[in-house]
């Protein structure tokens, strides 16, 4: 305790006393403390821990930047896959994007590893069924009036122009917070007339030895890396290296069919 000392006079005589006085005070400096500590909540929420994002483009090759997609369903009447829409929906369906396939759409979701029991979905990337090249279909052709015309497939070809939905890859721009610059990608499709996601696999499931017994992890996951230095990303096969997603040797995915 800090003690001051006080002097009195009087007329006849001077006296001299020590009083103590408390000289510092609980409240001191508390203020200061509640200014400190709300700029580092601020801090915290107002992005100093950097959470600001930026977009990937897919990496170049042989000058050219589209990544492209091809997406084989399971045609069980012949046994094979085929890069249509048709067994899922009618050409009409298609044709006049009825709401059972427009409101279809693949479903990419990027993890950070292909171990099921560790794994965390970090993004998330929508193809729409309203994008993709085409094929030549005939409507109504159980009647002599059958018309020839084009409906969507399901292959894309993404780029900066025309389709370009799912082309880009938004990632946190600097990697103090996570620093994740690998993930594995899966697929499925959500049918809208039968409400249910269908899984999508690497390879075809008739060329496994046993078409129930493997391991996930071999065969529904390709592997996309994020270059920081240039803002792009490339996409691998998971189990060879071989680079994917370009016009000669596409992203290819096929309908997994639950035993």
């Amino acid at each position: 305790m800090s003690v001051n000392n006080i002097r009195i006079v009087d007329i006849d005589a001077t006296y001299e006393l020590n009083i103590p006085l408390e000289a510092s005070w609980d409240f001191n400096g508390i203020e200061e403390g509640y200014k400190d500590y709300e700029e580092t909540v601020l801090d915290e929420i107002l992005n100093k821990s950097d959470f600001e994002t930026t977009r990937f483009e897919h990496e170049e090759y042989d000058n050219k930047s589209s990544i492209n997609y091809r997406f084989d369903f399971f045609n069980s009447g012949a046994s094979v896959y085929i890069n249509s829409y048709i067994g899922k929906f009618t050409p009409e369906q298609v044709y006049f994007y009825s709401n059972q396939f427009s409101n279809s759409f693949f479903k990419l979701d990027f993890y950070n590893t292909p171990d099921t029991s560790t794994q965390k979905n970090y993004l998330t990337v929508i193809l729409p069924t309203q994008q993709g090249l085409t094929e030549t279909v005939v409507l109504n052709p159980s009647t002599s009036a059958g018309q020839f015309v084009n409906i969507k497939k399901p292959a894309f070809q993404l780029d900066y122009v025309g389709d370009k939905e799912g082309f880009f890859i938004y990632w946190l721009k600097k990697r103090d917070f996570i620093d994740l610059s690998t993930f594995y990608m899966t697929a499925k499709f959500f049918d809208a007339e039968t409400g249910v996601f269908i899984k999508m696999m690497t390879v075809p499931q008739t060329s496994l030895s046993s078409q129930t017994n493997f391991k996930p992890e071999d065969y529904f996951y390709y592997k996309v890396e994020l270059n920081y230095d240039n803002r792009t990303y490339k996409v691998l096969n998971k189990n060879t290296g071989v680079r994917v997603g370009t016009d000669i040797n596409p992203i290819r995915w096929y309908e997994y069919v639950n035993p």
